[in-house]
């Protein structure tokens, strides 16, 4: 069983800070410890980060990685049902999007990770792939059949390698298909959620990607495995350098090509080329801060355009979630020892052969937006997610200061499709909410309830509900910003390596698919693949 206290869980946080510092990777404490040289920086230890760093260290490059916040040194982040507690702390970077129409004006939270290991250290700890049409829509290269290998290259999955799994991967991958301490609540929406006609998966993440299963995540002997305790705890041998507690405040770029990247009073200049890092937000933000990104902008801004990409920054996709259809328990809910959402449905498309538009997950907390109303005590949640959204927004720059966050605006339900989706979602989760399975945990469906009548009281309850899944994609994506192997557009030495690349969302969470597309860029970084 999980420890409970806080002490344990501290204890388990810093092993896993011990085992970075244990292994191939030197931690810096200021950058006056940089060696003479390097072949490549990284910026930012996020996963992306973290990955490439692991692959070409113990390949003999000698590399730079650079991470604004610290080691992830807090008890909630090594305790998986703590997770909760890390967003709009200390370890979060606590960006907001923009007033957003298509929710009433609303302003949403966008939790960013401020770690080495980024917003893995930070995140539900859910570990989904998703289906293999979502990825069948990026260019060739980047393919389901491209990046299984990558996939299972990544894992050491608890049921064992086969054609889909690895077994042998820097990342753990905890099935709850093979755990016995599931939450009964979770039990109950499996079996509701056949009573309604939805099949049962037996690995969510493998060849059956959809109908209802249970969760996979990223744990290792009951801790969050990170993409941090993952790849630079078992590095060895290898000229891997961790800056940490140091903000990039842009590229350097002179003719056409990225020299280095400016930090403090210095500029690091790599013999071979910088590796963007930064995520979905700060990658564009410090292109476009470097004179990367579309020219008329930047030059209101006062900033030099080193090369014209009027799509950096644009073209931003996040999954929705509606928090939440609510359900008042007729006893406690038993908690979850693992992230409080032990099962979710992934519900087949109406379109053969397309990924779902649809996941519904169960949770074993009362996940209530305030503006939906109060939440019951005690309570369980069905989740309805749009996993396809039609909507696009955008990154763009505050002003021409690095320290100025980005400005985010991921424009939710400006695609009214996005919305007739949600209310779909949220039709599919009160049908098995209401299912004979639910029969013992069920006492009233507070919400929506009786205002889930006519159409326009729908879309209110969706507007109020929804929130974001923190899954931004896109900013940077392939073929309009960076070429097939991830080199930016009209500037040599530097490539973006993170979820902005992605030029599409996938059916699913998106750390999964981060990593295994960071895999793929680490071949191509050494020219093997």
């Amino acid at each position: 069983m999980f420890g409970t206290t806080a002490a344990g869980g501290l204890a388990v946080a810093t092993l896993g800070s011990k085992a970075i510092a244990a292994s191939g990777v030197r931690m810096l404490a200021s950058h006056e410890q940089l060696r003479a040289a390097y072949d490549h920086v990284v910026v930012g230890a996020g996963s992306a980060g973290c990955v490439l760093a692991h692959r070409l260290g113990q390949a003999g490059r000698r590399v730079l990685l650079i991470e604004a916040g610290g080691p992830a040194k807090s008890a909630a982040v090594s305790f998986p049902p703590d997770w909760p507690k890390l967003q709009g702390g200390p370890l979060d970077w606590q960006y907001a999007t923009t007033p957003q129409p298509g929710l009433g004006g609303r302003v949403i939270t966008v939790p960013r990770g401020k770690a080495v290991g980024g917003s893995s250290a930070i995140n539900a700890l859910a570990y989904q792939r998703g289906h293999a049409a979502a990825y069948d829509r990026w260019p060739r290269g980047w393919r389901h059949a491209d990046l299984l290998p990558y996939f299972r290259r990544a894992e050491t999955f608890s049921g064992g390698a086969n054609a889909w799994r690895g077994g042998s991967g820097p990342l753990h991958i905890l099935s709850l298909a093979d755990v016995p301490d599931r939450n009964p609540v979770a039990a109950a929406f499996v079996a509701a959620a056949q009573e309604s006609g939805f099949s049962m998966s037996p690995d969510i993440g493998g060849e059956t990607a959809m109908g209802v299963g249970w969760n996979q995540l990223t744990i290792k002997a009951r801790a969050r495995d990170d993409a941090a305790t993952a790849y630079l705890g078992s590095l060895d041998n290898a000229a891997v350098d961790l800056l940490v507690g140091t903000q990039v405040s842009g590229l350097e770029i002179e003719e056409g090509r990225c020299r280095g990247v400016r930090i403090a009073d210095r500029i690091v200049r790599p013999d071979v080329e910088v590796l963007l890092c930064a995520g979905a937000i700060d990658s564009p933000r410090l292109l476009m801060l470097s004179g990367i990104g579309p020219a008329d902008e930047l030059g209101r801004l006062g900033i030099r355009t080193e090369a014209d990409l009027p799509d950096v920054g644009r073209h931003l996709e996040d999954h929705l979630l509606l928090a939440g259809v609510t359900y008042k328990a007729r006893r406690e809910v038993p908690a979850s020892h693992y992230n409080h959402a032990d099962a979710l449905l992934y519900v087949p498309p109406s379109t053969p052969g397309e990924s779902p538009d649809h996941l519904i997950m169960c949770l074993s907390l009362p996940f209530v937006r305030p503006t939906v109303g109060p939440a019951p005590s005690p309570a369980y949640v069905l989740v309805p997610c749009l996993m396809r959204p039609r909507s696009r927004g955008r990154v763009k720059l505050a002003s021409s200061n690095p320290l100025d966050l980005a400005l985010v605006d991921p424009n939710y339900l400006s695609d009214p499709r996005d919305l007739q989706v949600l209310v779909e979602g949220v039709a599919i989760a009160r049908d098995i909410g209401a299912s004979a399975a639910f029969a013992d945990w069920r006492e009233s469906e507070i919400y929506p309830g009786p205002r889930w009548t006519g159409g326009p009281d729908r879309e209110d309850f969706v507007r109020r509900a929804a929130n974001s899944f923190n899954h931004h994609v896109g900013t940077c994506r392939l073929g309009a910003v960076v070429d097939e192997t991830l080199r930016v557009k009209g500037v040599t030495g530097l490539r973006v390596v993170d979820a902005s690349v992605m030029p599409s969302i996938p059916a699913a969470m998106t750390n999964a698919a981060t990593i295994a597309l960071a895999e793929r860029a680490s071949d191509l970084v050494l020219d093997r693949g």
